[in-house]
């Protein structure tokens, strides 16, 4: 059997953050708050695709952007990160997609603004629907409740694994039920928040075992609590990382590639928990949600150092 073309396929709409940090106060109306930092970046959905390139994957990355000014700078970001563009949809009318991120003791607030209609939805979905259903990938990773019911019935009729990550939305308000989101894929995302509510519970550890029964593998980001989850070899939990926390924005999505390099190449949950800590870490030291991710060759030398040895990305094999 051939190898496939790609580890990672991702789908979604890239945003520009702008993210402000060093307040010394949260925002009050009709007061000015003067902030010690400011960066600049492509986030939202860009995140783990770059992050996951810098580390080594075959990504391939499912996207739409626009003629406006907002989409200009997210494709600049695209060559400067020499992120391939394959399955860039480029359409002639604005796209804009714009988060502002402000940070404030160790935690932030979102402004945000999208102005894609529901045709524009239409045209990114069917195109995420054809390059699945198209082309030799091992694994989609998406979003709980964004991704179509055919999108993912397609990648596993194709072979792929699947990823969810809960990513902080209402979906756990929606129709379909906790047990029809969760139970499409092989590894679950969740922060402790999102844990926490789409089960129900009360304490971090009985979410984990609630929605373990539902999937295969079961991860919660806990921040500064660092990360526990389950598969079928039990459960593994590890500290986070010490890290100078400058903006927090997207380093979940840095933490998830930093996840599936392990998971893909077959480490351990603990391994692979491991690494999601020191990316995560590594993102929340500067501006943007992968600009803090290391490259392939540096996480490498990190892992090692840490007694993981992490195989090429053509030595590893799908789960």
């Amino acid at each position: 059997m051939s190898a496939a073309a790609f580890d990672l396929l991702v789908v979604g709409r890239p945003s520009v953050d702008l993210m402000f940090s060093g307040l010394p106060e949260w925002p009050a109306l009709g007061k000015d708050v003067w902030t010690a930092g400011m960066g600049v970046c492509a986030g939202t959905s860009f995140n783990t695709p770059a992050a996951a390139h810098r580390l080594g994957l075959r990504v391939g990355y499912v996207s739409m952007v626009g003629n406006d000014v907002w989409s200009g700078m997210v494709r600049r970001e695209f060559a400067a990160e020499d992120l391939p563009t394959d399955f860039l949809l480029v359409v002639d009318r604005p796209q804009p997609f714009v988060s502002v991120a402000l940070n404030h003791e160790g935690d932030r607030g979102f402004v945000t603004y999208g102005e894609a209609t529901q045709e524009d939805d239409a045209e990114l979905s069917q195109a995420a629907l054809d390059v699945v259903g198209s082309v030799s990938a091992r694994h989609l990773h998406g979003y709980a409740g964004e991704e179509s019911p055919e999108l993912v019935a397609t990648a596993r009729a194709r072979g792929m694994t699947v990823s969810l990550d809960a990513w902080g939305g209402p979906w756990w308000d929606a129709a379909a039920p906790l047990e029809e989101v969760v139970t499409v894929a092989d590894v679950l995302f969740a922060n402790e928040h999102e844990a926490l509510t789409m089960t129900g519970e009360d304490d971090v550890h009985r979410a984990l075992v609630r929605l373990a029964v539902l999937c295969p593998c079961v991860v919660i980001k806990r921040g500064p609590g660092g990360a526990i989850g389950a598969d079928a070899e039990g459960t593994a939990e590890v500290a986070a990382e010490p890290a100078e926390v400058l903006d927090t924005t997207g380093a979940g999505d840095c933490f998830n590639a930093a996840f599936l390099v392990g998971w893909l190449a077959g480490l351990s949950l603990m391994q692979s928990l491991t690494l999601g800590a020191i990316c995560g870490a590594r993102a929340v030291e500067t501006f943007g949600g992968y600009r803090g991710c290391p490259r392939e060759d540096e996480l490498r030398t990190i892992a090692a150092a840490r007694g993981i040895a992490l195989p090429r990305t053509s030595e590893g094999d799908a789960r």
